[in-house]
């Protein structure tokens, strides 16, 4: 065993729900160490849209994904969790060592780490972005090809062609605003956003004043350039009729294709293909000793927004610890 010493909690994900996880089970007094996959504190949020506007998280009206994480992190990491980033979790067994049963998990990088309970807040798992339907798409990136706005600063004046129906599509339409060349040009495949209708409605307050230019039903049919993107055929589904539009950047917001990797393979019952399941009582799963928390953890009705995840941490942490400590759960308070 390489890993340091037993913790009494391993977190799986250091994401806004991880160092939430983190920061209320080191306000008990437990001790915890984080692995995480990514290079990175903050999960996908850091790794997918820093510079985007978070809108869901309570006492912010607004908050930039990467000054969330850097609070997330200020308070979660005060407690002196041990982090270990750019690992990933391949197994886990329970082990015996001086008449305590533990939870061991190993890692590709051939570390093992053990510990008494464990929180798992791997946001969806392993992702991969969802591609257009365009022959040879990938022979685009790096060359005007984006799956993720990380910063803005890099389609300064630039065209930009936006396609997705969601939150994040219409977010960036609004976002690029102040950065990219006018109008952005919206992409949808149906005439029906899944966005929030505030966002819809702003935009299309900047369609008329001709600062967005929407198009549905429409897709992208080819791209154009020498070298890099210069231009994209986009076709009206609903007549059949294509255009070419110049387009230095053409920004995919078509969400991410997640599976659960190796963790699927921990025995863990699942609600649905991509989730674990708990009881939202106690983010306990099947496994004993085993809780989860944040988008990864599913039960009927659940909303997967930061929000819960944060709520979900908390839930989780103070029943890992009285499970550890053999106590009846009573959750602490961090008042004065």
């Amino acid at each position: 065993m390489n890993g340091d010493g037993v913790v009494d909690i391993t977190i799986l994900g250091a994401g806004p729900t991880g160092l939430a996880a983190a920061y209320y089970a080191g306000h008990r007094d437990a001790s915890v160490r984080i692995v995480e996959s990514l290079e990175q504190i903050g999960g996908q949020v850091a790794a997918t849209y820093p510079e985007k506007h978070v809108y869901d998280v309570a006492g912010f009206p607004k908050i930039l994904g990467q000054r969330l994480v850097d609070m997330c992190a200020e308070q979660g990491l005060q407690y002196g969790a041990d982090v270990r980033l750019g690992e990933e979790a391949k197994t886990l067994e329970r082990v015996s060592e001086d008449g305590e049963e533990l939870l061991a998990l190993s890692t590709n990088e051939a570390n093992t780490y053990l510990s008494r309970a464990m929180i798992i807040t791997a946001g969806h798992g392993a992702f991969e972005p969802r591609k257009l339907a365009v022959e040879r798409i990938d022979e685009w990136q790096g060359r005007g090809l984006h799956y993720v706005v990380k910063e803005k600063a890099q389609f300064a004046g630039k065209r930009c062609v936006i396609v997705g129906g969601g939150d994040s599509a219409l977010d960036w339409t609004l976002g690029l605003q102040d950065t990219a060349d006018l109008p952005i040009t919206l992409v949808h495949r149906r005439d029906r956003f899944r966005a929030l209708e505030t966002s819809l409605n702003e935009a299309r307050r900047l369609e008329a004043e001709g600062a967005v230019r929407i198009l549905t039903p429409h897709e992208v049919r080819e791209v154009h350039g020498d070298g890099h993107m210069e231009a994209v055929t986009i076709e009206n589904t609903a007549t059949g009729e294509a255009e070419r539009y110049g387009c230095e950047a053409l920004i995919t917001l078509l969400g991410f294709v997640s599976h659960l990797g190796s963790i699927a393979e921990w025995d863990l019952e699942l609600e649905g293909k991509r989730q674990i399941k708990i009881d939202p009582m106690t983010c306990a799963t099947s496994l004993p000793g085993v809780y989860a928390a944040g988008d990864v953890a599913g039960y009927p009705g659940k909303i997967t927004l930061i929000t819960i995840g944060m709520g979900e941490a908390a839930i989780a942490a103070n029943n890992a610890i009285a499970l550890i400590r053999g106590e009846k759960v009573q959750p602490k308070y961090s008042t004065d």
